[in-house]
This record gives structure tokens, sequence and C-alpha cells, in this order.
């Protein structure tokens, strides 16, 4: 062999294979029967080097598909259940997913199983967590409405004797009933007197003061519209709709017009529980959208918002918002000072910092971003909640014991603490090898940038640990919304978050709404001008003073 043809023949070998212009098949529906062809087609060819490239292309480009495909279906998945158990997790999501590439690779340690209990041991138990599902014990509050159901005449008749069987007793049994709802028309008569002896003095009963002057409505009517459309999302139209098939000429917007002023003359009490909370020493707050119709929009509809502020004694105040923006909540907080604040780590929040408040973060946020990772099947976040709910035990615990604020913070420094350092350990740790985009990197990015607001609990004894409360005040508003779609314009919207004011206050107070709405609005007409009377802690005051003096005079009685 010559030099050159050599140094030809070195070349080509140093030469790589080219890479094939065309994938193998598809990798969303791949064809076997084309890869196979590709297959023998380059072993004939001896194009071992191409034949690798080719198959390791088709499998990453399948890889990335699988991975992006897995992503979107735990991002577009409905988050169920909302309070899942960690055991839970542990339990299902290991055996759906593999684990992931910088897992450790030491597997967890195995957790002896759990002897079986003694027989006499587990009948006791068993009797004592039993349910309950026999006929329950109705409440002794509700009346009690007889039906006496007698012997047929044809059957009291003796066959043997021919004499009439006499009573013996009744054989009882209690049911649960409801009288349905009718529309009655309350005739008021206004009565007039005149002298009979010189015919010139002639007087009528005052007219009393009303809801709305010649108003057709009455206040009974107009007090469960309110509470049947705010409290639970009954449209205006669903109750003309249910009148008129009793034929009942009621008119959606005159219903709507009646309750709208029922709230405006209930506007000093939602001035007064508004005081409360900007005042408290602890408040809570967050945000929800309310869509109002707006003709200059180009949609037809402008999303405002919906704040819920909460403060101490249970108050809980509704303020809306013309738009998402932070200035309408600063233009509220003008001149005040905030105490400690709960709140999440939205940017809007920030005003809480600019009224001088101590801000708070929620853990139940920071915990949400590790389990929807956990869901997208990363299992590095396993550690990161098992942390959270080490942390989250502690406090359920000290609230079934019933401890008050000092001895919850003490427990607090005792067992929270040392758990919040190795969560923190842990998210320093991670934060090393988790990709700064995916969805566990999110997570840790949040629990870093939060983590002074997120450890405020173990600083001030009356920061919470989450803003749970506050979202679940929300929540009804949320789910009603469904129904609603919009309200209809910035005056209704404004009348919306007065009445959740009055009927989430009055829920926080073990107050029933329709009667404290009903005695309130009685209170008001009858010209009450003593705002300490219309409150509705007085209300609370007088229901527990009536149900405390109720079994003395039940005993007088007696």
């Amino acid at each position: 062999m010559t030099r050159a043809a050599s140094t030809g023949k070195d070349k080509a070998a140093e030469t790589p294979s080219p890479q094939p212009s065309m994938p193998i098949t598809s990798a969303l529906a791949p064809d076997l029967e084309a890869v196979r062809r590709f297959l023998l087609e380059m072993i004939a060819r001896r194009a071992f080097a191409e034949l690798v490239a080719a198959v390791l292309a088709l499998l990453a480009r399948m890889r990335d598909l699988n991975t992006e495909l897995m992503a979107r279906v735990a991002g577009n998945s409905r988050h169920r259940p909302p309070s899942e158990t960690m055991h839970r997790l542990q339990l299902e999501l290991p055996l759906r997913f593999g684990p992931a590439a910088n897992d450790d690779a030491t597997p967890p340690p195995l957790v002896p199983p759990t002897p079986p209990p003694n027989t006499r041991e587990k009948k006791k138990s068993d009797s004592k967590n039993r349910h309950n599902h026999g006929r329950p014990k109705f409440p002794a509050h509700l009346a009690r409405v007889e039906d006496v159901r007698a012997v047929p005449p044809a059957l009291r008749m003796c066959p043997g004797c021919h004499v009439e069987a006499q009573t013996m007793g009744y054989k009882n049994a209690h049911k649960l009933n409801v009288v349905a709802a009718h529309f009655v028309v309350q005739c008021v008569k206004r009565e007039t007197v005149a002298c009979q002896q010189c015919h010139d003095y002639v007087r009528t009963t005052p007219r009393r003061d009303e809801v709305l002057d010649r108003g057709i409505l009455g206040d009974e009517l107009l007090v469960q519209a309110l509470v049947d459309h705010y409290d639970d999302a009954v449209p205006w139209e669903r109750m003309e709709r249910n009148a008129r098939a009793q034929n009942v000429p009621l008119s959606a917007n005159t219903l709507a017009s009646s309750v709208g002023r029922v709230i405006d003359l209930l506007e000093p009490v939602v001035e007064h529980i508004k005081e409360a909370c900007l005042s408290s020493a602890f408040t809570a707050l967050d945000a929800t959208r309310m869509p109002v119709l707006d003709a200059e929009h180009p949609l037809g509809i402008r999303n405002g918002s919906l704040w819920l502020i909460e403060g101490d004694h249970r108050y809980s105040y509704f303020v809306y918002a013309p738009t998402g923006h932070a200035k309408h909540i600063d233009e509220l907080l003008a001149g005040r000072t905030l105490g400690s604040v709960m709140c999440d780590g939205s940017p809007t929040n920030n005003c809480v910092e600019r009224a001088g408040g101590a801000r708070g973060g929620c853990n139940a946020h920071a915990r949400r971003g590790l389990v929807f990772a956990l869901r997208g099947g990363d299992a590095r976040a396993t550690q990161g909640l098992e942390l959270f709910s080490a942390l989250f035990h502690v406090d359920a615990e000290s609230k079934r014991l019933g401890e008050n604020l000092e001895a919850r913070f003490a427990r607090r420094q005792r067992e929270s603490a040392p758990r919040v350092e190795e969560l923190w350990q842990w998210v320093a740790e991670r934060r090393r090898d988790v990709e700064p985009r995916s969805a566990l990197g999110k997570a840790l990015g949040y629990i870093h940038r939060q983590w002074p607001r997120l450890t405020a609990f173990l600083r001030d004894p009356r920061m919470e640990m989450t803003n749970n409360e506050v979202e679940s005040g929300l929540r009804r508003w949320v789910l009603d919304r469904k129904t609603w779609l919009f309200v209809g314009h910035e005056l209704s919207a404004r009348r919306t978050a007065d009445a959740l004011t009055l009927l989430t206050t009055c829920r926080k107070m073990g107050i029933e709404p329709r009667r404290f709405l009903r005695e309130t609005l009685a209170k008001i007409l009858a010209g009450e001008k003593n705002l300490v009377a219309l409150l509705p802690e007085t209300h609370a005051k007088h229901l527990a003073a009536a149900k405390l003096a109720a079994p003395s005079v039940v005993a007088t009685a007696a």
C-alpha cells in the first residue's frame, strides 16, 4: 500500500459519520415498521455511529415530550384533595413516579410492621371511636308539632265482643320536617280617632319609618332576600321566578333596590366593624377579584378587587376596590399604623410595610409550591413537606389543648424553632442542585425570599403560621361568584362588600344572621340612635344573657 493511499484511508476513518437529515419517525406517533427498516438499513451499511446517534436523538425527543406532558397534566389537573396529608403522598406518589436524577441514592428506612392488637383491646377502642349512625337527637329549641293519627273507626270495634276499643296510649316517632315558606299580604291598618263633641279633633296613628317610603315589600321579606342573595348566592331573577310560580308579582329590580336600601341603613354598623378591624393589634388580609359590568371596557366586564381584612374579636371587614392596585389600600390605611399583619407574599401587600405593620408570611403558600413539585413527579420535595408537616403539627397540638398565646409561643420556641432551622438548612442545600426554573426551584426560591416573613411566628406571639382563615372567609364569595358571574355596577359592588361584612362578622361571633338583621333593622326603623345597641357584639351579649337566664326561668315556672 502506498503512502498516499494510506494517508487517504486514515483521513476517511477520522471523518465522523454524517448525522441523519431526517428523524427516524415521529416522536409523537412512532411508526415501529419505519424504525425496523431504518435499523436493518443502517446495519447493512455498517453505519453504526449514525445508527446510535439517530436512536439517541429519538429517545431524547420522546423523553422531552414526556416530561412536558407530565408537567402539563400536573399543572392543569384539579388539586384533589385540597388538604392532602403527607402520609398519603408518601404512599401514592413514589409508586407513580420514579426517583429524580439528583435524588439521594440511599433508600428511606423501612418502618417495621405494627403487630396486631389484642382482640379485647381492639373491641374496646372500636367502641370508643364508633360513629353514631342511628337516629340523631333533635335539639330542644325546635318546635314540636303533634300529628295525632287516630285508629280508623272500622278498626276500633272489637270483632269478638263488639265493644269499641279504648285508647291505651300512642307509639311515638320523631321526624325532622320543614314548613314551606309562603307569601302573605300584610294589611296595615292605621287607626283614626275623632272627638264626638266638637268634631274638630281628628288623629291617625303616626306612620312608622320604612325601608322605602311607600314601598310594597315588607321588612321580613327584605331580610330573607338579603341573606339568600349574599350568603347563599341566590340571584334576584331566581327569587322572582320562584315567586311567579306561586302567582306572586315580585320584581327582581324592585327586590334588589329595596335590599340595597337595607344595606345602606346598616352602614353605621359596617363603619364600626371597619374601625375595629383597622385598629386591631393583629390583622390578617387577602384579596380576590370581583367582576363588575363596565360599558366602557372592551370586554364589557372589568375586574375589581374584593379585600377581606380580619381583626381582633372576630371582626371581618370587606372592602371593594375598583382595580387590583395597591393604591386603594394605601388610601384606606392612610393615617393609620398597623400592628402585626398576616398576609401572603404578593407585592400588592407591600402596603403593610408602608403602613408600619410587622408583616408575617403564609407558610401554607410556601408548602403549596412543594406540593405542586411533588405532584409533578419531583420526589426531592418530600423531605420539605415532612418538615412543614411537623411544624403544622405543633400548632395543631397547641390548638387541641386550648393553649393561650403565651403557652403557644413557648411551645413554638421549644418545638418549632429546631424544625425551622432544619427546614432552612434543607432549603439551602437543595437550592444548590435544583433547576431554578423547575417547579421545585420556584418553590424553594419563594421560601428563600420570604423566609423572614415565614418565620415571624417565632418572634411574635400573635402571629399565625398561615393565612388560611382569611382565605376561608373569601371562599364563600369565590364559590358564589360562579353563580353571579358579575355585579351590575360600582354601587352594587360596594353594597356587596358591606353585606358580606355583616354576614361574615355574624358567623364569626356565633350569631344567626337573619335574626341579627331582623332585630337591628327594626331598631333602626324605630328610631334607635345609640350605635352600641345596634352592634353585633351587643346582640351576642344579649343572646348569652338570655341563655343563662333561661334555666332559672324554667325552674321558677316548675
